[in-house]
């Protein structure tokens, strides 16, 4: 913490206050410890408790909290915290009477979906295109990310969009695309205003102006602060603005680098990890050397950190002279010092990739009191460390959604799903009857229809010719009354999607009964098809066909919250839930180029001059800001960075940051160091935890006819078979398999 801060604490600075905290320090540590420092309870009682802080998600709320009852311990009145996304209509934020009143509403995520879909399907049918709902629906799920890119960035002047598809350079598709966009720039908006309603996105734009524009006006005596956020947000950097200039406003900063030289600064390019925080600067209208920094001084072991990581991730015209800017900051000897603690682990496959991460985190946590996590943008790697620390007991705290689909009533919606298409399908029906949910799955009478009736070659044209089988008779029987309400709409001459949802539904509870809604999953699948059936009826009448694939479609893109359960010690998050926490020891997996990060996304409707033009944010944006976090998270004491060499099998690509580090090393004559020999076990012990203590040879199978049990006849189509696998014929013809 520089001097002037501790001399006259966190608000004795002069305006406009913009702090931050540097990378290799605990964010919501130092910021707890400043806090009670400067409105303690030893000051005033009530000083603490008066403070507001506005944090970028809930879990850094929540951290927060927990880091000042460290501090505080027993009984104590804390500040109010609250994430920046959800601030409206609280009287914390706003005071007695919020303003936010004066906002329209927003529309729900699924009636904006539903209804965009709408507009396009329309507009298909108008001009002799395909009438295909599910299409529609995923034409608006892009227009829904470019409404939510546009409120993010601000002021997005769509009126000049007709003039730049003009240019007779841009080729004649960004012309039907901008003659498409009209959809979200003028018939979207005459629908919204038409029910008083407010685009989500640009309804949370509006609060946080709103509110920056109620505190300019009557500025808060009580303190107020912003902390964590790195201002990618056109509304927040406005609200960071007023409130560093309150009475007593303060806005923290993440990981400025405020060392980085001049010129290595000015070629900051979107990809780079501070260039979201020279931005925010900007607007501000702060020198980033005007920004003092909290927390203790670093000791020489995390400075050398800061520095190997600021030199590994330098913009690109920097590095013509790595060389001599390496041996300017230290030389060899402090890229040894910043590489102490942080290693590399190049595992074959994504499977050994979960068993390296799974072994560590269980081998950091063995020292009582030991915490650790793994941060990964990569969902199924996340769920597969999971799954092998769960062989050993323990139960990890998730933060990874899982999708609907994969979940086993999203299995069960899909198998019906199918059926209402084919009510003979051999393998949904197999799903059906013994999935776990559906009473009688476990009945041996099942596995033996299964077996005999669906196994094979299709030997039935649909559900009515199995009714007859004695075996499994019972529960084919309910299935065919729950699926009786799929035939029932399919009769209806204008059968919509609320039609086909409340069918779905119907069918659902008919086969398994109300307790299907109960769970995390049946909760996620209740609150989607109740939506569904509220605001499918803007879809307007479809085929059977076309509804199965919309309902196939909503499931698939439906995401199930994570549980809060799980040991405390071991943690798997992503990214953006990462941000700002602390943990003894860091996993950072999945560090290959397309998982993270992720390839900047190209939006399908507009080219990046036009975006540009318009004053949407560069696609790159995100790659900066994966930067940022792949900087705070890789500044930890101790962190372990994992990539698989081979993902689906293919050859895989490592991520643009461990190819700098390792440039970088090399560069300095220390390419050695990622790879200390503490961390050769884990790769070893990864592939030898499944693999068997002993081999027993077994020979060949040596098939030995019963008397009275020979073949008598073969066709002549089973002689081929007979001279290249004798051993098939045995199987299919004496075995009868």
């Amino acid at each position: 913490m520089t001097e002037s801060v501790r001399a006259g604490g966190l608000f004795g600075l002069p305006a406009p206050r913009v702090v931050s905290i540097p990378a290799p320090l605990g964010f919501l540590d130092v910021l707890a410890e400043t806090l009670v420092a400067t409105l303690g309870p030893e000051r005033s009682p009530f000083a603490l408790a008066d403070a507001l802080i506005l944090l970028p998600t809930r879990r850094a709320a929540n951290g927060l909290m927990d880091a000042f009852a460290a501090r505080l311990g027993g009984a104590a009145l804390l500040p109010a915290m609250r994430p920046l996304a959800d601030v409206e209509d609280d009287p914390d934020v706003w005071g007695a009477e919020p303003l936010a009143f004066d906002v329209p509403p927003a529309i729900t995520p699924m009636q904006r979906r539903l209804e965009l879909a709408a507009l396009i399907r329309a507009r298909d049918v108008a001009s002799g295109g395909v009438d295909e709902p599910v299409r529609a629906l995923a034409f608006a799920d892009e227009l829904c990310a470019l409404l939510d890119g546009a409120a993010a960035a601000g002021e997005v002047d769509w009126s000049c969009l007709p003039d730049l598809v003009t240019d007779d350079r841009l080729a004649a598709h960004w012309r039907q695309s901008a003659e498409f966009l009209r959809i979200i720039t003028e018939y979207w908006p005459q629908r919204l205003a038409a029910d008083g309603l407010a685009d989500p996105g640009a309804r949370r734009t509006s609060v946080l102006r709103a509110l920056a524009q109620h505190w300019q006006t009557a500025p808060p005596t009580t303190p107020i602060i912003i902390a964590g956020s790195t201002g990618s947000l056109s509304a927040t950097r406005a609200l960071m603005q007023v409130v560093a200039a309150l009475p007593m406003g303060v806005v923290v900063l993440p990981g400025l680098d405020t060392a980085l030289d001049d010129a290595a600064w000015a070629g900051i390019a979107p990809q780079h990890p501070q260039a979201t925080l020279k931005e925010t600067l900007g607007a501000l209208g702060i020198d980033r050397r005007a920004v003092q920094s909290l927390g203790p001084d670093l000791d020489e072991g995390r400075r050398a950190r800061l520095v190997l990581l600021r030199e590994a991730l330098a913009p690109a015209d920097a590095t013509a002279d790595w060389l001599r800017r390496v041996d300017g900051a230290g030389g060899s000897g402090l890229l040894e010092q910043g590489a102490r603690g942080l290693s590399l682990v190049e595992a074959e496959t994504e499977t050994d990739e979960a068993s390296v991460i799974a072994l560590a985190l269980r081998a950091a946590t063995r020292e009582e009191g030991k915490t650790a996590a793994l941060v990964t943008p990569s969902a199924v790697l996340a769920r597969r460390v999971a799954v092998k620390l769960a062989r050993w007991g323990e139960r990890v705290a998730l933060s990874l959604g899982r999708p609907l689909g994969d979940t086993p009533i999203g299995h069960l919606l899909l198998a019906l799903l199918a059926l209402a298409v084919d009510d003979g399908d051999p393998i949904a029906l197999a799903a059906v009857l013994k999935h776990p949910l559906v009473p009688g799955a476990e009945d041996r009478a099942i596995a033996t229809f299964e077996h005999e009736h669906l196994r094979g070659a299709r030997r039935h044209q649909g559900l009515t010719d199995l009714l007859d089988t004695p075996k499994g008779a019972p529960v084919l029987q309910a299935l065919g009354g729950a699926l009786s309400a799929f035939q029932s709409v399919s009769t209806l001459p204008e059968a919509d999607l609320c039609a086909w949802t409340e069918a779905l539904c119907h069918c659902l509870e008919e086969l398994v009964g109300l307790e299907v809604w109960t769970g995390a999953d049946g909760a996620a699948a209740a609150a989607l098809l109740r939506d569904a059936i509220a605001f499918g009826s803007a879809l307007q009448p479809m085929g059977g066909v076309q509804a199965i694939r919309t309902l196939r479609r909503l499931i698939e893109r439906t995401e199930v919250p994570p549980s809060s359960a799980g040991d405390a010690r071991i943690i798997i998050l992503g990214p953006l839930e990462a941000r700002l926490q602390h943990r003894d020891f860091v996993v950072l997996g999945g560090l290959n180029e397309g998982v993270w990060p992720e390839p900047p996304p190209e939006g399908a409707f507009l080219s990046r001059s036009m975006r540009t033009v318009l004053g949407l944010a560069s696609p790159d944006q995100r790659v900066g800001l994966a930067a940022h976090d792949f900087a705070q998270l890789a500044s930890a004491p101790q962190v372990l960075l994992t990539r698989a060499k081979r993902e689906n099998g293919a050859p895989s690509v490592a991520s643009r940051w461990i190819w700098r580090l390792q440039t970088l090393l090399k560069v300095g004559g220390q390419d050695q160091l990622l790879d200390p020999p503490g961390n050769r076990p884990l790769a070893a012990w990864a592939k030898q935890i499944d693999r068997p203590l002993k081999i027993t040879p077994v020979g060949a199978p040596l098939p030995r006819l019963l008397p009275g049990k020979g073949i008598k006849a073969l066709s002549v189509t089973d002689v081929d078979t007979l001279i290249r696998d004798p051993y098939a014929v045995y199987a299919k013809r004496i075995l009868g398999l």
